[in-house]
Parts: C-alpha cells; sequence; structure tokens
C-alpha cells in the first residue's frame, strides 16, 4: 500500500483501504458466537487488535431479504452445533424490486464458534441467466467476454470455444476439441471434475466446477467452469452453453483475507487490472504493481498527489470529475473511457471509481480500478458488424440478394401467426422454364447474370408488402397478401409477361419462360409446409402440361401426385415381380428389303396400372434414380436374347441421360456383353441430343470408350431436340434415326418433307446411316426410299415382338413386301 501516514493513523487508514477493497471485490469475513449472538467482521483482526464488540445477529439478519432470514440463522446455529464446514445462499433487501445475492461459506473456529465468508454474488448469478440468450448474443459475446465461452454436444464433447482459451494454454483447435481439454487440467482436480461433467451429461443439471488449468508459462491457474442445457421442444438436449471464468485472483483472495495482511497486498500484485486509491479530494496516493506496468510508468512517486482527472485527455476529464464526485457523495460509477498511457499508448479502460469509508462511516479514500479493453473495444465495431453480415448471408441469396428458403420460411411463420381470414395469403413457386439450356449453351456465368436479371424483374413485379426469395437453383417464391384470389392471379400473368420478355446476356438475346404454381391460405392450408408443398403441387402440373402458365391448387392435383408417388413405388418393385419385359421391333434396309436388326423396347405389365407406356414410366425412372437399375436389366436381358440371333443381325438399346449422369453407363455396357457373350461388334446404342447437352463433357469421353470397345452410337430422335450440328462434328455417330413425329407427315406435309430430306442428305454427305423410325404406310416408305433412307422400322413391317417371335422373324432374314397401311397405335 501506499505510505500516506505514520503510527496508529497510518495502520489504520491502510486496514481500511484493504477492508475497502475486499468490499469492492464483494468478499467479507463474518465471525458469530453462538453463545454471545454476537456477529464480528474481519477489519480489526486484519489490524492485528483486540476485535471489536461486534453486533447481534438479529441487527445482520435485519438486513437480509425477510424470506431469507429465518433461513440462514438455522443454517448458522446448525453449523455452530454440528462444528462442519458449509456453504448457503441469502439476498439483501430488495431495492428498486431487484436484490443482491450472496454465497457465503462456513467454517468452524472452535467451540459455539463459526466464521463466515460471503461474497457476493449477484454478477455472478446474472451471468449464468445471460447463458440463456441468442446464438447470435453468444457469437458476439465470445468475443467481447473476458470469460472463455465454450459450447459441446449432447455428449460432452467441445465443439467450439472462445478465443481466450488458445491465448492461455498450449493447445491449439484441433488439440482442444472433443474431449482435449482435458490434457491441460491439474492431474488432482480432473478425476472430480469428469465426474461431475458426466453426471451433468446424464442428468442434464447444471455443471459448476473448479479446477486448475496448466497456463503457456507452465504454472497453474484456478478456473470455474459453469454450464447449462439447451432443449428442444422435445426436451431433449441439444447443446450446452458453458463459460470459464478465471476465479484464480478471488480464491486467492479468499485464502489472504483469511492470512495476513502481507498476503492481502499479494492479491493486488498478482491482479490482472491497474488498482488506484485516491485521497478524499481525488488525488492518486497508490497504484499497485500490475497497474504502474500497465499504465507504463517509470516512478510512481512522480505521481504520487497528482489529480486523477489529469491522468486523461482533456475530452474525458469531465467524465472522470464526474465519477469521482460521485464516489464522494457514497456512489458506484463506471465508464469505459479512452486514455494513453504515460508513454503515449491508445488504450481504452473499463474505469469504476467507488468509495472508501473509515470505522466511522466518514469518506476516508476512493478505489478506482482501471481494465485495459482495448482489444475488445477495437473488435466490437467488427464483431457486430460481422455478426450482422453473418445472419444476413444465413438468410439471404448470395447470387441475387433476395431472401433464402430459411428467410422466406420464417416470413411465412410470421405471416400465418397473424393470418386475417379475410385477408387471404397467397404462396407461387416459381421455376423458370428453359434455363438449363441458357446455363449449358452459354456457360454457368451466364446462367447466374441471367438469374439476377430475373431477380430484378421479379421484384419489381412485387410491392413492399411481399415476401420475395429464391429457393435455390431456377426456383423461386413470393408470398403476397391479397385482397382476393383473384389478386395472384394477376400477380401470376404479371410475372409471365415479365419474364417472357427477351433478356440480353452478353450480347446474347435469351427468351425463357416461367411456370407457377399457387396456393392459398387460409383455404389451401394453414402452415408454412403445407401450403409450400401444393404450391409445389400446382406447379407441378403446369409443368407437365408444357409450362409458361400459372394454375392454382386444386384438392385433385395432390390426388394425382399420390397416385404418382404409388406408380414410382410399384415401379421400384416391378423388376422383382417380373412386370418387366424387353420387345423388339424390326428394323429394315429399304433398297434390299433385309432385316438388318431389332431395337429392343421395354414394356412394363403392372398388376396394378396395367400395360403402363413407356412415356409414362420411363421419366418416372429417371426422376427415382431406378433407370440405372432398370437400363442394366434392359442391356442384359437384350444381350442374352440377342446372342440367339444369327450373327449378322444388330441390337440397338436405348440409353437415358440420366445413366450418363450415373457415370456408370461404361461399365453397366461391358459387364452386360461379358455375362451374356454378346459380341460388342453387333451392338449399337442409341442416345438422344439431351445426353451431350446435359454432360456434353464427360458423356462424349464415355461415348468415345464404347466406340472403342467396337460398339456402334445412334443418334435418336434427330430433329426434335437442340439439333445442334456441332454434336455430329464433336463425334462420330454410326447412325442418324429421323423421329416419327416427322415421318407420320409423309409425304403431305411439305416442312415435315423437307426436314426428313435434310436429314437423309446431312446423313450422306457424313457418310453416316440414316433409319426413320415410325413408318406405317407405303407411301412414306417410298418416299424415303427415293430420297435414300438406309432403314426404316415401324408397324408397317411389324409391331413390336416378344423375344420367341423376334427369334423367328430373324431366322427368315428377308421382309416380306408391305401390303397396305398398318397405323401405329402405340406411343
Amino acid at each position: 500500500m501506499g505510505n500516506t501516514g505514520t503510527g496508529s493513523t497510518g495502520a489504520a487508514a491502510a486496514a481500511e483501504t484493504l477492508r475497502q477493497i475486499s468490499s469492492a471485490t464483494g468478499i467479507s469475513v463474518w465471525t458469530w458466537h453462538a453463545g454471545t449472538d454476537l456477529v464480528r467482521h474481519s477489519t480489526a483482526a486484519l489490524r492485528g487488535e483486540t476485535p471489536d464488540q461486534g453486533q447481534p445477529l438479529s441487527s445482520v439478519l435485519a438486513r437480509l431479504h425477510p424470506s431469507d432470514r429465518a433461513r440462514v440463522r438455522r443454517r448458522m446455529l446448525a453449523a455452530a452445533r454440528s462444528g462442519k464446514s458449509g456453504t448457503f445462499r441469502f439476498r439483501g433487501l430488495p431495492d428498486e424490486g431487484n436484490c443482491r445475492e450472496y454465497s457465503a461459506a462456513h467454517f468452524p473456529l472452535g467451540p459455539d464458534e463459526v466464521q463466515l465468508i460471503v461474497q457476493d454474488v449477484t454478477r455472478t448469478r446474472l451471468a449464468e441467466r445471460a447463458l440463456r440468450e441468442s446464438e447470435d448474443h453468444y457469437r458476439t459475446a465470445v468475443d467481447l467476454n473476458p470469460e472463455v465461452l465454450w459450447l459441446a454436444d449432447p455428449e460432452g464433447n467441445i465443439i467450439e470455444f472462445g478465443p481466450r482459451w488458445l491465448e492461455m494454454v498450449e493447445l491449439d483447435t484441433a488439440r482442444t476439441l472433443g474431449q482435449g481439454w482435458a490434457s491441460v487440467v491439474h492431474p488432482d482436480d480432473l478425476p472430480p471434475t469428469i465426474v461431475e461433467w458426466t453426471r451433468a451429461l446424464q442428468t442434464g443439471e447444471p455443471l459448476d466446477v473448479t479446477y486448475r488449468i496448466r497456463l503457456k508459462s507452465g504454472e497453474y491457474r484456478w478456473m470455474r467452469a459453469r454450464a447449462a442445457a439447451r432443449r428442444d421442444r422435445l426436451g431433449r438436449i441439444v447443446r450446452w452453453y458453458g463459460t470459464l471464468e478465471d476465479i484464480h485472483d478471488r480464491r486467492v483472495a479468499e485464502a489472504a483475507l483469511r492470512e495476513s495482511e502481507a498476503f492481502a497486498r499479494s492479491i493486488l500484485e498478482a491482479s490482472t487490472m491497474a488498482i488506484e486509491v485516491l485521497d478524499a479530494a481525488g488525488n492518486l496516493i497508490f497504484m499497485n504493481g500490475p497497474g504502474v506496468r500497465i499504465m507504463e510508468v517509470d516512478d510512481f512517486e512522480l505521481i504520487r498527489g497528482v489529480p486523477f482527472e489529469q491522468f486523461w485527455p482533456e475530452d474525458e476529464r469531465a467524465t472522470v470529475r464526474a465519477a469521482i464526485a460521485a464516489a464522494q457523495r457514497g456512489e458506484t460509477v463506471r465508464h469505459t473511457l479512452f486514455g494513453p498511457t504515460a508513454k503515449g499508448k491508445a488504450r481504452w479502460w473499463d474505469l469504476s471509481i467507488s468509495p472508501i469509508h473509515d470505522g466511522d462511516g466518514k469518506l476516508a479514500r476512493l478505489l478506482a480500478l482501471s481494465r485495459d479493453v482495448t482489444e475488445a473495444k477495437q473488435n466490437e465495431a467488427e464483431v457486430v458488424a460481422g455478426a450482422k453480415r453473418l445472419d444476413y448471408l444465413a438468410r439471404h441469396d448470395t447470387l441475387t440478394g433476395l431472401p433464402n428458403r430459411m428467410h422466406f420460411q420464417e416470413g411465412m411463420d410470421a405471416a400465418l401467426l397473424g393470418l386475417d381470414p379475410s385477408r387471404p395469403l397467397a404462396v407461387l413457386s416459381i421455376d423458370l422454364d428453359d434455363f438449363k439450356l441458357v446455363n449449358d449453351t452459354l456457360g454457368h456465368l451466364a446462367g447466374d447474370i441471367l438469374l439476377r436479371e430475373v431477380a430484378g424483374r421479379l421484384n419489381r413485379c412485387t410491392t413492399a408488402r411481399d415476401l420475395l426469395a429464391r429457393l435455390g437453383g431456377d426456383e423461386f417464391a413470393l408470398l403476397a397478401p391479397m385482397e382476393r384470389p383473384q389478386d395472384a392471379a394477376e400477380t401470376a400473368q404479371a410475372i409471365l409477361a415479365a419474364l417472357a420478355k427477351p433478356f440480353e446476356i452478353d450480347g446474347e438475346t435469351v427468351s425463357i419462360g416461367a411456370s407457377i404454381g399457387i396456393a392459398i391460405a387460409p383455404r389451401d392450408g394453414q402452415t408454412t409446409e403445407s401450403l409450400l408443398q401444393y404450391a409445389d403441387v400446382a406447379l407441378y402440373r403446369v409443368k407437365s402440361d408444357k409450362g409458361r402458365d400459372f394454375r392454382f391448387f386444386e384438392p385433385a392435383m395432390d390426388q394425382a401426385l399420390r397416385e404418382r408417388r404409388e406408380m414410382k413405388r410399384d415401379l421400384s418393385q416391378a423388376l422383382g415381380r417380373g412386370e418387366l419385359s424387353v420387345v423388339y421391333q424390326p428394323q429394315v434396309d429399304i433398297a434390299s428389303n433385309r432385316l438388318t436388326g431389332f431395337e429392343a423396347l421395354l414394356r412394363w405389365d403392372s398388376a396394378t396400372h396395367g400395360s403402363v407406356p413407356p412415356m409414362i414410366f420411363i421419366p418416372l425412372a429417371e426422376e427415382s434414380g431406378l433407370i440405372e437399375t432398370i437400363g442394366a436389366f434392359v442391356l442384359r436381358q437384350a444381350c442374352a436374347d440377342a446372342a440367339q440371333w444369327p450373327g449378322a443381325l444388330t441390337l440397338a438399346v436405348n440409353l437415358s441421360p440420366a445413366q450418363f449422369r450415373h457415370r456408370a453407363v461404361v461399365r453397366t455396357v461391358t459387364e452386360a456383353l461379358a455375362e451374356t457373350g454378346f459380341a460388342p461388334q453387333r451392338l449399337e446404342l442409341e442416345i438422344t441430343e439431351s445426353v451431350l447437352f446435359d454432360e456434353s463433357a464427360e458423356a462424349l469421353a464415355s461415348l468415345r470408350q464404347l466406340h472403342q470397345l467396337g460398339i456402334r452410337v445412334a443418334l435418336d430422335d434427330f430433329g426434335t431436340g437442340y439439333s445442334s450440328l456441332s454434336y455430329l462434328r464433336r463425334f462420330a455417330f454410326d447412325k442418324i434415326k429421323i423421329d416419327r413425329s416427322f415421318v407420320s407427315d409423309l409425304p403431305g406435309a411439305e416442312d415435315s418433307a423437307a426436314i426428313v430430306r435434310a436429314i437423309i442428305g446431312l446423313g450422306r454427305s457424313l457418310k453416316t446411316r440414316v433409319t426413320a423410325e415410325g413408318v406405317e404406310t407405303w407411301e412414306q416408305l417410298l418416299m424415303l426410299r427415293a430420297e435414300g433412307c438406309n432403314e426404316a422400322q415401324g408397324y408397317l413391317f411389324s409391331r413390336p415382338l416378344p423375344q420367341a417371335e423376334a427369334r423367328a422373324f430373324a431366322e427368315t432374314g428377308v421382309v416380306a413386301r408391305p401390303q397396305g397401311d398398318r397405323r401405329q397405335r402405340h406411343a
């Protein structure tokens, strides 16, 4: 302590200073004798004097909360009689509705005599309650709080912790996570700590345990770990929120107060903050050693007696003077202030000033505590801004800036809570048509630009009350309060009109459209999940009707969707039930009228749905991921059947674009050939243009690998897709197939005839064979022969045949000359 006087007056002042410092830290020592019922405080003992006469216990209890007085007396009587140590808590008198809370530890001193160490734990209790605040507040507090905040999973594995932990211990993040933190716990403290942590995990009760940890310096320091569980609505623990508080100074202080004034001084020197003592006028008379170092003071004697406000910048001095004046009136004041050190280093300080009274209750000195909070202050703005940015990113789409799915669902939840039945809400599920075409032809960068342009147009179709979001990919959603359902139709029409206008993307004119499904609350549903589902059901109906339109949800749509799900389920079992079979349609050389091979076609005769057309069940197989299994079955079955035909005949098998997306098409084909012994030179794989369009680079690599095995590749349905001649240049197809939609209009339709003529001419130029599908009339065949088409297939020659009939057909080798028309009746 600073030497501010001599004799008994100086000793008394020094002891009073220690008593007031003890008071400022929230710790005091009581001694109670059951026989005399008197309570004495520790100040006299610290001075080495004869203890004061004390005051009756009833006088002390009168300063406690009325509800706690009887309980405290009972605990003290029990402690005196039993001679055992223990702890209990109590509250002070209410002050404006609030009560301070205290923790008391009692120890026996002799017969009927008990010593109590009383600590003000009000702030600690408040900190425990603060642990239940929101995650955003927690993350900000992690960086600003001097304590170490941490998170654990339900099994007790540490999954996150505050940065101060790494500053204290010789562990990195990886070695701390899980149970790694335990490696720095003192060996004597680890077993009881694990026991307490295990108990909390098993019971779900809060954790409160103290132990020592090894610092980077090798020293051990006392910590207090507390944790509370957060539960979900079902009561299951989902997280443990905890704090690790450095209580070393407090524990040392408690020990010091029980020992001597000399040890109490060591508390001051062990503190991490500057402790300054001012005289009653506000002049500096003492500063502890750490304070001298923190403040960068070379010689304290040179600043002793200087008014405390003089150490602060001019613009902070009025605040410091006001704080000193308040402390002189008996108040404790706290501020965060800027003030450079003695050597000019910029610093922010957490400053508190409180009064120190003498034994007569008169103001003797002032106690100032200064804690360096520079780093926290400097980071505070960045932490807050970062938290806001993270919250924004978590709730918005980074590409368009629109709210994302989470934000949209939260908005729907809020809107539905206060839903007025007379003011319906419309949920519009918006899906772009032909976006994939733009993305694949112009590239993903152009696709991103298009999505931003679309977001802008959609925004212009909304009002300030609406909530527009991008749910992902090319899916958008709109939540709009409506006066009547017809308003939703008008909004949908405005959106369709806005998106139908061409876009200019990197010098290219791009045209897309949109499909919109609409659900109305409360008519169609009153939950976010049901309304989004019904809007998607309506959207699916629009998509199945070729898109570029809008539909309101109708219950019948949901029934149709359920039926579709049932059909998917039955299709997944069809192979095991033997409901799938392969039939074969002949392919004929037009010039010689001889059979050249067969195309394998899949049929599904369902016990529940009857004969299901391929145009229905093939898309279901692709959507559900069954196409790879079904495709492998068709290849194996067809190759096994074709191996029994005459060696000159070929087998054509269709491959789905979805099979190429699974990246296993080469393996599937080679395994089928190996299992059946079918020659690869006799196999012809038919693909559509969409295979190259969807997975161009990977598909080309797979096709070239198959080509190297001797397998032929045909381009099916040419002219109906994107019809990019670049595909014919990048890959040498063995055959081009004219789609039946062009052949069916022959010979009368001039446009179809021109297309057919052009495709045949293209094949001739590329030295590639051309096959016409869906030939049903003699006139069609004559025209195709006249134009130089190589092959034909269709009901004019034969319907698709089961294996036995196909084998018999193959053995003849020559197709009877067709007589009359045989119109095809099946897709």
